[in-house]
């Protein structure tokens, strides 16, 4: 009888993130920097929301901790105009649930995440994007492999797929903070640990019925025509050459603004931070000149 041969087990253990690459771009260093596009432009999307959010919260925080502190000091010396002041902090407490409860229903619909939610891109017709829900779409399974973190002491915290039903799913392979930190899990407050999956990737891109693009085949950039767009533009011209933090953000948001006013493909803040720095060492060095 001729023996049996073992089944090759292709399981890996990879973050979510160099997972979610695979699923976008054969290779995972294109992959990758996709994925920072992907959360750069739904980040823009969210950010007023979320200034919103966050300043509401600080400051609804801010005034229940000064009127109920003093309410707890005229309470204990039985001094009058406790109960009002009391109040008064039950409503800011009252607030700062609110704006945390409004969040939770952006994200999820309502208090409890019962089914997937139509996700924030900036071009949900993207095809990174519409292989990136793929994947968010088996991980949406509860019969699908759990996606876990790392607990302090080394230990594996598995999540419920119903972490994935959130509006800012994309936060979970997002590399920046600005997008993750406005993540709240479906149970409790923000939640922003690095997510793993231990799982045959190949196999997850077959089930999915995802198509990565292959290596190499990747639109090109007109970064040449971007470069030219800024030269004599108001805001290059206002920009104070002096300063250490700032300006790179500036140059970017306006290559940024170029390439979707064409409707092209956007290269990641990651790609085009290169290109800034040039363009601000070329102002830097045309100003010094004509001093």
């Amino acid at each position: 009888m001729p023996e049996e041969k073992p089944v090759e087990d292709r399981t890996e253990v990879l973050s979510l993130r160099r997972v979610a690459a695979r699923f976008i771009n054969t290779d995972e260093q294109t992959g990758l920097a996709e994925l920072d596009r992907i959360a750069a432009d739904a980040s823009r999307v969210i950010q007023k929301r979320y200034w919103l959010l966050s300043t509401t919260s600080a400051a609804t925080a801010f005034a229940t901790a000064v009127t109920l502190l003093p309410w707890l000091a005229l309470t204990l010396n039985e001094a009058p105009g406790a109960d009002v002041i009391g109040l008064i902090g039950l409503g800011c407490f009252g607030l700062m649930m609110a704006a945390g409860a409004s969040w939770r229903v952006f994200q999820y619909g309502g208090l409890k995440a019962t089914t997937s939610q139509k996700p924030v891109y900036a071009d949900p017709e993207d095809s990174a994007v519409r292989n990136l829900e793929r994947l968010f779409a088996i991980l949406q399974l509860e019969s699908s492999p759990r996606a876990f973190y790392f607990a302090r002491n080394g230990a594996r915290r598995y999540v419920d797929h119903r972490y994935f039903f959130s509006k800012l799913r994309a936060a979970h392979v997002a590399n920046d903070s600005t997008i993750r930190n406005a993540l709240f899990g479906p149970v409790g407050f923000w939640f922003a640990p690095e997510l793993f999956l231990e799982a045959d990737v190949d196999k997850l891109i077959a089930d999915a019925k995802a198509k990565p693009k292959r290596s190499g085949v990747l639109k090109k950039y007109d970064y040449t025509g971007a470069i030219m767009s800024l030269i004599d533009h108001p805001k290059v011209r206002a920009l104070d050459i002096t300063k250490k933090i700032g300006n790179q953000k500036v140059i970017i948001g306006l290559l940024v603004h170029w390439y979707i006013g064409r409707r092209m493909e956007v290269p990641s803040d990651t790609q085009l931070a290169g290109y800034a720095n040039d363009i601000l060492a070329a102002i830097r060095k045309n100003r010094s000149s004509n001093s």
